[in-house]
């Protein structure tokens, strides 16, 4: 039956050898299916499938710096907490009743550590990092909940039962101006004009909190400044803030009904209150402090409130730290996960981003597609919530040494979880994706040979076997056996970057900080944005592209041109009968050709200078004043007039490459300049193929009357063109994207390089030039647009190139 060849076939798809294996081929069948045993095992073998979620969350937490403390816990903390415990009486209930709980034990003489011979309690090894954490979390918590205190007399109100609706915040930090007179306060606020122009104006508010209907005046000229520090101070039983009004330090009473500015002196003493940082607030004449752990007021974090467990850890720490310290990157990590554990929202949030299935679990091939289709789903994570454990976890300012880790180690600055990185997640994704191509190609051939034999058995047609199979596809695909290892290694030194290169165009990929980031798909948007001024960057990319690509089609086609025709008419001269001494001048001719090109560059961008070789040369043989004569020369751009604008050269000198009025005399001097660099290899290959042309051709136009225009136009140039056309449109194709001309000599220039609106291409700028600045200024870099670029220089060179190529008469008759 038919439909069991294509059963058999879509099974070899899924298993490749399994067709041939009911076809009864069983060498074919290993053959096949050694390939899939590859291709199958790499998959399981660089992937995590067979782990469970703990795991995951795992390789989450490995992300953040740091490495876990280990044996510490179970060791170190425990001699630390033995010895507070049963040597000094300080023992914890609590945590006691934790280490029960988990299945820890206490040893023959009543501690955890050791037993009486000072051998670790096995069981104490229970008490692991997730123990630790778990517990000093849940301590921690319990400590730190939230709060109102009086001032006055240190007497707490939960959160909850605080009446906040009636009470006046008070702002201890703050820049304000202050008209002493009439004892009226206001702060700056930024805004507009009726023309849309910035300004400031200035709103009356109190002197510690906002007014319901505050005026505004326009200037503050005659206002005093009056800055709040934010700083606490109590004096004679009442608090104030630090203030400093007109350079001068004075003290600002907590009250929103009394003002009261008083300045330090003799039997007037301001106490600093420095532990006094969170939100002020003021209710029936009382003045509180609000407490909210990790809150971020007046530029400080407010710490979580420490415990006696928490001395035990940092007590550890210390006796520690000399023969064994904890590294700054491990306490860290440590801090992270004890905040994590204590906001598991936050914690879910982390692992939700940072436990990807694609990326963390599945195989290279799978890994690699998703990489591709998606670019990375993960973006960097900063944590610095952690912060606001300094305290707990490190000890706080001017604490006693025996507990605090201040000054012996490192444990500031905000943590950065690296997330995907779409440049390495597309380059390594085009890896899997192209050697899983390769792979392929044997289920294919699996598939197709199973249709066939499989048909040909349903038909009763002789079918090879193993040994005539194998040597026919060697005897047919041998170039493609040959070639195939060569093909392997161009997949993925060549194939790959090229391919990496143009998908780019497709993406959002923007400058430096997106090669360390992600950025997304966005199709046709870019290519979009060059054809569309309304866009963000269309604005100025839509008209400097066509400007830039009319200068490089002319420029492509007068280069070609020129060195073609220069190195034509040179060497028809020196194969003239006439000339003398012709080996000599084709020697001398052919030098420009060997000089390295980025020295004739160099040396031409200084001998045209504005006060470079030529100019000095044209104002001893009186050019200069002949130019001046006519206009175009000795006057300002402004000051010509008529047709002296258009041929403007310049004011005191020629401005051979920096003529900023006057672009296309800068770059028909740029054409005229690469006639040199370019027209002695025409010469050379010209006079080599007018040489080989048969002589009797001329005789025999001699004898029918041919003049030396007929036998130049009607013999010379067809064969000359005939041998040469491939090379003049390679050379078209060269020139398109001669980025050294342009980027030694003129650099681009002239034309703001820096001009958003100009899409920051200068006025002598090629594609290729313009591509260059946009992948290399750091300022600019929009690699996304260059790759555009690039993409349609392939497509437009591309397409004139196999169409001019096709239409010649060497490549016709091949």
């Amino acid at each position: 039956m038919k439909a069991w060849s294509v059963i058999k076939t879509i099974l070899s798809g899924f298993i490749w050898g399994l067709g041939q294996l009911f076809n009864k081929q069983y060498l074919k069948s290993l053959f096949f299916f050694t390939f899939f045993a590859i291709f199958v095992s790499i998959e399981l073998l660089t992937s995590n499938y067979f782990f469970q979620e703990t795991y995951d969350n795992q390789i989450a937490m490995d992300k953040i710096t740091g490495e876990s403390m280990g044996e510490w816990y179970s060791k170190r903390f425990f001699s630390t907490y033995d010895n507070e415990a049963l040597n000094k009486g300080n023992d914890h209930p609590e945590f006691e009743a934790f280490l029960t709980e988990i299945g820890v034990t206490k040893g023959n003489n009543g501690n955890y550590y050791g037993g009486p011979t000072g051998v670790l309690n096995p069981t104490a090894s229970l008490f692991t990092e997730d123990k630790f954490i778990e517990f000093f979390a849940q301590d921690i918590l319990e400590a730190s909940y939230l709060r109102y205190t009086n001032l006055a007399t240190q007497a707490e109100t939960l959160a909850e039962n605080f009446d906040l609706e009636s009470a006046v915040n008070l702002v201890t930090k703050e820049n304000l101006f202050w008209d002493d007179v009439n004892n009226v306060f206001y702060f700056e606020r930024n805004t507009t004009d009726i023309n849309g122009s910035p300004k400031k104006e200035y709103v009356e508010t109190g002197w510690l909190h906002r007014l319901d209907n505050p005026s505004v005046i326009q200037s503050n000229v005659g206002l005093k400044t009056f800055n709040k520090t934010g700083s606490i101070y109590t004096y004679n039983g009442n608090h104030y803030v630090g203030v400093t009004a007109n350079s001068i330090n004075q003290f600002l009473r907590l009250s929103s009904s009394n003002f009261e500015l008083l300045s330090s002196g003799p039997g007037v003493t301001f106490t600093s209150q420095s532990q006094i940082i969170g939100p002020i607030y003021e209710l029936n004449g009382s003045i509180f402090e609000y407490y909210e752990p990790a809150l971020l007021y007046n530029g400080i974090r407010q710490q979580y409130k420490q415990t006696a467990f928490s001395r035990y850890f940092r007590l550890a720490l210390v006796q520690g730290h000399l023969n064994n310290p904890v590294k700054p990157a491990d306490l860290k990590r440590l801090m992270i996960r004890v905040y994590f554990e204590m906001h598991p929202d936050l914690k879910e949030a982390y692992l939700t981003q940072f436990d990807n299935f694609f990326y963390d679990r599945a195989g290279m091939f799978i890994k690699g597609y998703w990489e591709v289709m998606t670019l990375g789903q993960t973006k960097e994570f900063a944590i610095n919530d952690h912060l606001s454990l300094v305290d707990v976890m490190v000890g706080r300012v001017g604490e006693a040494n025996e507990s605090t880790m201040r000054g012996k180690i490192s444990y500031d600055g905000t943590v950065n979880v690296r997330g995907h990185v779409s440049t390495l997640l597309l380059i390594d994704g085009l890896i899997a994706v192209i050697l899983s191509l390769f792979f392929f190609i044997f289920g294919i051939w699996s598939m197709i040979d199973t249709w066939r034999v499989s048909e040909q058995k349903r038909l009763e047609h002789q079918v090879l076997n193993t040994k005539q199979y194998f040597k026919s596809v060697w005897d047919n695909g041998f170039e493609y056996i040959i070639l195939s290892p060569a093909m392997f290694v161009l997949g993925f030194i060549s194939i790959m970057p090229i391919l990496f290169g143009f998908i780019i165009a497709f993406t959002s990929i923007k400058g430096t900080g997106s090669m360390d980031n992600l950025f997304d798909w966005v199709g046709f948007e870019n290519f979009i944005a060059i054809f569309n001024p309304n866009t963000s960057i269309g604005s100025g990319f839509s008209i400097a592209f066509w400007r830039v690509l009319g200068w490089t089609l002319v420029w492509a086609v007068m280069s070609t041109l020129t060195v073609f025709f220069g190195g034509f008419f040179q060497a028809l001269i020196l194969n003239s009968e006439s000339v003398v001494f012709r080996k000599l001048w084709r020697t001398i001719l052919i030098l420009p050709w060997a000089i390295p090109a980025l020295l004739s560059q160099m040396v031409f961008s200084v001998i045209f200078n504005e006060n470079g070789l030529v100019n000095q040369i044209f104002q001893t043989m009186g050019f200069y004043e002949l130019f001046k004569d006519w206009g175009i020369l000795g006057q300002t751009f402004q000051e010509a007039t008529g047709w002296a604008k258009v041929f403007w050269l310049g004011n005191s000198n020629i401005q051979w490459f920096t003529n900023e009025h006057n672009p296309n005399f800068v770059r028909a001097t740029l054409i005229i300049v690469n006639i040199w660099l370019g027209f002695p290899y025409f010469m050379a290959l010209m006079t080599g193929i007018m040489t080989a042309i048969d002589k009797s051709l001329y005789e025999a136009a001699d004898i029918d009357g041919a003049t030396g225009w007929q036998k130049l136009v009607n013999i010379t140039m067809p064969l000359v063109l005939y041998s040469t056309a491939p090379i003049l449109i390679m050379t078209f194709s060269g020139n398109f994207n001669n980025f050294g001309v342009i980027y030694f000599i003129t650099g681009g220039k002239p034309g703001d390089l820096t001009d958003p609106n100009r899409g920051y291409a200068g006025d002598t700028d090629i594609l290729i030039s313009w591509m260059y600045r946009l992948t290399t200024d750091p300022n600019i870099a929009l690699y996304n647009m260059a790759s555009v670029f690039s993409v349609l220089i392939f497509l437009l060179v591309g397409s004139i190139t196999a169409w001019n190529l096709s239409r010649t008469r060497a490549f016709a008759e091949d």
